[in-house]
C-alpha cells in the first residue's frame, strides 16, 4: 500500500476494546492510555467490545473509568461481565466466540461514518475492509509455550500468522519484539514499526507522608519492602524472587518483606505451594490486583522492584518503578535491557544468589540506591503515553488512503 502522510487532520479510528473489559494489566493499560490520548487530541474513536460498538472508554473494573468520553456505558460494563464469566466457566468460548464477535463487528463497523483505520491492540484483528494495524507485544507463546494456557496457545497459533500477513502495519513495543517477529514468523520488516510503551504521569516519587494512607491500607512501611509487580503466571519467574528473598537473613526478611502485587493468572499451583511458608511467617505478602489509584503509591513506597522475568516484550513495571524513583533489580531478558538501559541491576533469570546479593546491596548501600534512582528517573523521562500516541497516529497516517 502506498504510504500517504496526513499530518494533523483528525482521524476516524476503530479500536479493539476487548482488553479494556477486564482489570487492566499490560495490554489493557496500553489500550486505555492510547485511547485517552487519541480522544484528547480530537480524534473520533469507536471501540469494539466483542458484543457491541461504543464511543465510551471502558477501563476494566478499576476506578479510573473517567475518560474523555465519560464512564463506560451499562452495555459495555455488561460486556465485561460476560467476558469474565466466559473466561472462568466456558473454556470452549475461545473456539466459537471469534465467529460471533466477527458478526457483531461487521454489523456495527459502518453504522456511523466508516473508520479510516482499524487498530487491534491485542495481536489478532477482526476482518476489516480497510487499513488494519495490529500491535504485537511479544512472542512468549512461541518461546515459552509451556507457560501459557492451552486455549490461548491455540488461539494465537491458529490466528496470529494470518493476522501478521493481513495487517497493513504491525506495531511492536520494542526492537526486541521486532526481531522476534522476523525470526519466528518471517515478518516483513517494512511492515513493522517500533513504538515503545509509555508511563503514566501518576508514577512519580512520593514521600512517606504522601503514601501513608495506602501504606496503612496494606499494612506496609514506606521504603521497607521489595515489590514484585505483575500478573501471577510462570513467565514472571516469581519462584526466583521468592527463593532469592528467602536467602536473606530472617531479621532482614521480616524488616523488608517481599510484596507480590498483581492479579491471579494461570498455572500457579507450584507458586502457591512455594508461597505457603513465607505467607504464614509474614516475610512475603500477596496483595492481589490493586486499584489503579493505589499502584503508583505502592510502587513508589518500595525499597526496590524485583523483576526476574524469563521473557518480556517491554516490561512496563520496570519503567514505572524508574519513573517513581525506585531502583530496579531485573533479569537480563533482552527487552528489559533495552528498556532499562544503564538504570537497572541485571542478573540472569536463574541466578538466585545474584538476586539475593542485589537485594542486600540495595538495603546496605544508600549511594547505590541514589545512583540507580537518578539514572532511572532520567531513563523514564524518555517514555510517555503522549509520545506513544503520536507515534501510533503516525503509523495510522501511513496507511490511510
Amino acid at each position: 500500500m502506498v504510504e500517504k502522510q496526513i499530518s494533523g487532520a483528525p482521524l476516524r479510528v476503530a479500536l479493539g476494546g476487548r482488553a479494556l473489559l477486564t482489570p487492566l494489566t499490560g495490554i489493557g493499560q496500553y489500550a486505555f492510555h492510547l485511547a485517552q490520548e487519541f480522544v484528547q487530541r480530537g480524534h473520533e474513536v469507536r471501540f469494539f467490545y466483542g458484543t457491541h460498538w461504543s464511543s465510551s472508554i471502558a477501563s476494566g473494573s478499576g476506578p479510573s473509568a473517567a475518560a474523555s468520553h465519560g464512564s463506560a456505558s451499562l452495555r459495555t460494563r455488561m460486556a465485561g461481565m460476560v467476558k469474565r464469566f466466559a473466561r472462568r466457566y466456558v473454556p470452549a468460548a475461545y473456539r466459537y466466540m471469534p465467529h460471533v464477535e466477527q458478526f457483531r463487528f461487521d454489523r456495527g463497523v459502518g453504522r456511523n461514518a466508516a473508520p479510516q483505520v482499524y487498530h487491534d491492540p491485542n495481536f489478532i484483528p477482526f476482518r476489516f475492509d480497510g487499513p488494519t494495524v495490529i500491535t504485537a507485544h511479544d512472542a512468549s507463546w512461541v518461546r515459552y509455550p509451556q507457560h501459557h494456557p492451552a486455549a490461548r496457545l491455540a488461539l494465537l497459533r491458529n490466528n496470529f500468522p494470518a493476522a501478521l500477513e493481513r495487517a497493513d502495519r504491525v506495531i511492536v513495543v520494542s526492537e526486541f519484539v521486532r526481531d522476534e517477529l522476523i525470526a519466528c514468523f518471517g515478518a516483513q520488516p517494512e511492515k513493522l514499526r517500533v513504538v515503545h510503551n509509555g508511563v503514566s504521569e501518576r508514577f512519580m516519587p512520593y514521600t512517606a507522608a504522601q503514601t501513608l494512607e495506602v501504606m496503612s491500607r496494606y499494612e506496609l512501611v514506606h521504603g521497607q519492602y521489595f515489590a514484585a509487580v505483575g500478573t501471577l503466571e510462570p513467565r514472571k519467574n516469581l519462584h526466583a524472587a521468592l527463593d532469592a528473598h528467602a536467602c536473606l537473613p530472617m531479621p532482614v526478611r521480616r524488616r523488608f518483606p517481599l510484596v507480590l502485587i498483581g492479579g491471579e493468572g494461570w498455572l500457579t499451583e507450584s507458586l502457591h505451594a512455594a508461597l505457603a511458608t513465607s505467607l504464614n511467617d509474614g516475610t512475603v505478602r500477596k496483595l492481589g490486583y490493586v486499584p489503579d489509584e493505589a499502584l503508583p503509591m505502592l510502587t513508589a513506597g518500595a525499597l526496590a522492584l524485583v523483576y526476574p522475568s524469563l521473557y518480556e516484550g517491554f516490561g512496563l513495571p520496570v519503567i514505572e518503578a524508574m519513573a517513581a524513583g525506585v531502583p530496579v533489580i531485573c533479569s537480563n531478558a533482552h527487552a528489559l535491557v533495552e528498556v532499562a538501559g544503564d538504570a537497572g541491576l541485571f542478573r540472569d533469570a536463574d541466578d538466585i544468589a545474584g538476586f539475593t546479593e542485589a537485594m542486600q546491596m540495595l538495603i546496605d548501600d544508600a549511594a547505590l540506591r541514589a545512583l540507580l534512582v537518578a539514572r532511572g528517573r532520567k531513563r523514564a523521562a524518555g517514555f510517555s503515553w503522549q509520545r506513544s500516541a503520536e507515534e501510533t497516529l503516525d503509523v495510522y497516517r501511513q496507511v490511510v488512503v
